[in-house]
């Protein structure tokens, strides 16, 4: 144990740096780490938090005028989360270069070193023409650093940046728009060979943006392999449910978190990032993370034909690109390029006035793609048992329908009168009690909770609610003597399908084939009245078992 009053106490350590903190000092956390090694660990979380709690408005740090080993630091170029960029003179070779520290230098924490360390040693296994190159590696006062060649040039961003503006300007002829379109073109093959050739070696670099590619001397560079991965990664660098990248060109399986991405994802960025040379905007974007994450689970790759300000130009190259794009940013890994050569060829097809081979989705694929989607898949996968004892439920209360009307009430007249007593016992008696079943079950199945609790829920309470105000309207008009009986339960098949053809919108799409059914069961039920009440439950039930199916719980 420490003695206090010993001057080398954690206590009388961390009391000196408040002292100096108060007469307008910086300690600087190298000199008190390897001064306090027995207390490196407690001095890196103090640091670390009081810097968090400290004042928003501190300058950051800066390591302008200090020299790293041979390098000499002439000014910062960039600083990130990851780390910070800075110019530097070689003296030794008299170059300028460019040297990347750590972000939170001796502070930082394993995770941090680590994915640091993935970058330099991602970086330094490459050499391809539209990779930026590393030239070694270092630790300076225990900061971990390496060392590039400086670029001169921007971002890939500040292209995109320029077609934006060029695009709400709307003065450009059409062969200035085709000159700048075969411009971004030959980028985005470039820039695909590279990531091809990082494939190769067993890399994913899964934060494909804009601003991680330096345009130098006009041949693009790929930059930025903070968040690569090995094909050989430890799993603590990929664990399920973390989500790792930029959400603007981020393909749905990381919006997901899944832990077992493959190169596939790097395709669907180049697409993105392709979408963004051509209209100046992001693929995919909102008001927050959040949302825009929301929009890459939910919604299909976007369209140059509707995104191109102003109206897509007619330019034979921008309808091909439109095809490519689609088929780089399919939702499906295994629906897009297999690899990112694939995409290159294809984009130097292009280049040369070829015709590429991704080629639009047919009607009968885009049909089958639709009808499989379940965009709440999870928010409603518990609801299996439910489901089930609804559709006993009704097809119960439609099965007492039919007996009550044959078999109690023989002589029923196909035009029965809604005051009537079998109406009452052969329709509103059974219909009533169903309705108070399906409470039940409903009610048993959320712990009493009836309104809807998240998102997913509310557009399916909102159609069933519009289901039952729709069929109350009915049942009034036979009421009051403006429709037959015979049509109440026609009008209901249709209702029926109605519904669930308007939730295969929101959750699964097969349900617009049931919706269909209950269509035809509405068709039968005008040509077979009597037995209506069987054709409407009995399908009732099918779609029950259907849906039950789908959504059991999870194991």
């Amino acid at each position: 144990m420490n003695d206090p009053d010993s001057p080398s106490s954690l206590d009388s350590v961390l009391a000196e740096i408040l002292v100096r903190e108060e007469n307008g000092e910086r300690p600087d956390p190298h000199e008190y780490l390897e001064k306090h090694p027995d207390h490196a660990e407690e001095l890196r979380d103090f640091f670390r938090n009081h810097r968090w709690l400290g004042s928003e408005d501190a300058e950051p740090a800066t390591l302008v005028g200090q020299t790293i080993g041979e390098f000499r630091i002439i000014r910062e170029v960039a600083r990130g989360g990851m780390g910070v960029v800075y110019e530097a003179q070689q003296d030794s070779l008299r170059r300028v270069v460019a040297i990347k520290l750590i972000g939170d230098g001796v502070l930082a924490n394993d995770e941090v070193r680590l994915r640091f360390r993935v970058e330099a040693e991602a970086a330094a296994s490459l050499s391809h023409p539209n990779i930026l190159p590393i030239h070694s590696i270092g630790c300076w006062r225990g900061i971990d650093y390496f060392v590039m060649p400086m670029v001169s040039g921007d971002s890939l961003q500040s292209l995109v940046d320029q077609q934006r503006e060029g695009c709400r300007d709307g003065s450009m002829a059409t062969a200035e728009v085709k000159e700048c379109v075969m411009k971004a073109v030959a980028f985005m093959r470039d820039i695909s060979r590279g990531v091809a050739y990082a494939h190769s070696r067993g890399i994913i670099h899964r934060d494909l943006k804009p601003e991680n590619v330096l345009i130098d001397d006009g041949v693009p560079k790929i930059v930025d392999f903070g968040l690569a991965k090995f094909h050989r990664d430890a799993p603590e660098l990929t664990r399920n449910g973390q989500v790792l990248g930029t959400p603007h060109y981020m393909s749905p399986e990381q919006a997901r978190g899944c832990g077992d991405l493959t190169d596939a994802v790097d395709v669907y960025a180049l697409g993105g990032m392709l979408f963004s040379m051509l209209t100046g905007s992001p693929p995919h974007s909102g008001e927050s993370t959040a949302e825009v994450l929301s929009r890459v689970l939910s919604d299909e790759p976007p369209s140059l034909r509707l995104a191109y300000p102003g109206g897509m130009p007619r330019l034979p190259e921008l309808a091909d690109l439109d095809h490519v794009i689609q088929r780089a940013m399919a939702c499906e890994p295994t629906e897009r390029y297999r690899s990112a050569d694939e995409l290159a060829d294809d984009l130097d097809r292009i280049l040369v006035g070829e015709t590429p081979l991704a080629a639009p989705d047919g009607l009968v694929h885009r049909m089958s793609r639709e009808l499989a989607r379940d965009q709440h898949l999870h928010a409603f996968q518990n609801w299996g048992r439910a489901l089930r004892g609804i559709g006993y439920v009704v097809l119960a209360a439609h099965i007492a329908m039919f007996v009550i009307m044959q078999w109690v009430y023989v002589d029923t007249p196909s035009d029965l009168a809604a005051w009537s007593q079998p109406a009452f016992w052969g329709y509103f008696v059974p219909r009533l009690l169903m309705l108070a079943g399906i409470a039940w079950v409903i009610g048993r199945a959320r712990d009493g909770l009836w309104l809807p609790r998240i998102s997913a829920e509310r557009p399916v309470w909102s159609i069933w609610l519009g289901y039952l105000v729709a069929l109350s309207s009915i049942n009034l008009l036979w009421i009051s003597g403006n429709l037959d009986h015979s049509g109440v339960m026609v009008m209901a098949c249709v209702m029926s399908g109605f519904a669930f053809i308007a939730i295969a919108g929101h959750m699964w799409g097969g349900s617009a084939l049931l919706g269909m059914g209950f269509i035809g069961m509405a068709f039968a039920s005008v040509a077979i009245p009597v037995a209506a009440p069987l054709f409407l439950g009995g399908w009732w039930m099918v779609t029950m078992l259907v849906f039950s199916k789908r959504y059991r719980r999870m194991e």
